[in-house]
């Protein structure tokens, strides 16, 4: 289903990537094949969700009138930053215990915007408190890489 604003559209989603005409008959000259397209698909909890780039293609399902929408070619859409998704809100105090037993020490304190974990005095993993947004700030050392890896296994990546 498609949302615009308030209004919702059933639509058929296609696994041929969408072509203009030129590009079509390119393809026909050079004799080669559409290869269709497979999302990537990651699991939440109980639910599987994939993150898709697709074009409407202007045309209509014949059976129910459903806008069809066709994936854009590889390397022709945008290049966009990765979607990280959690299946629940990820807690400073929980990562706080991750962090101590790896072995390095954690100390949690919550400031007025944000709260924070300091890891061995240098590595920061600051919470906004409004969006919920997480970043790790410090130093590039070994400390650093195993907090951020630790912080994006929270985490699927899209």
């Amino acid at each position: 289903q498609l949302t615009v604003g308030h209004a919702a559209y059933p639509v058929r989603l296609l696994d041929t990537p969408y072509l203009t005409q030129s590009e079509k008959e390119a393809m026909e000259v050079e004799e080669k094949e559409i290869e269709p397209v497979e999302p990537f698909e990651a699991k939440i909890g109980e639910c599987t969700v994939s993150l898709v780039d697709f074009v409407a293609t202007g045309k209509k399902w014949a059976v129910d009138g459903s806008l069809v929408l066709a994936p854009r070619r590889q390397g022709s859409s945008l290049n966009q930053p990765s979607l990280m998704l959690s299946a629940r809100e990820v807690l400073l105090t929980d990562l706080r215990s991750e962090v101590i037993a790896l072995g390095m020490k954690a100390e949690y304190s919550a400031l007025s915007g944000y709260s924070q974990l300091i890891i061995n005095g240098k590595i920061f993993v600051r919470k906004d408190t409004a969006s919920g947004k997480l970043g790790v700030e410090g130093p590039l050392c070994e400390d650093f890489f195993r907090v951020r890896s630790l912080v994006s296994s929270q985490f699927v990546t899209l």
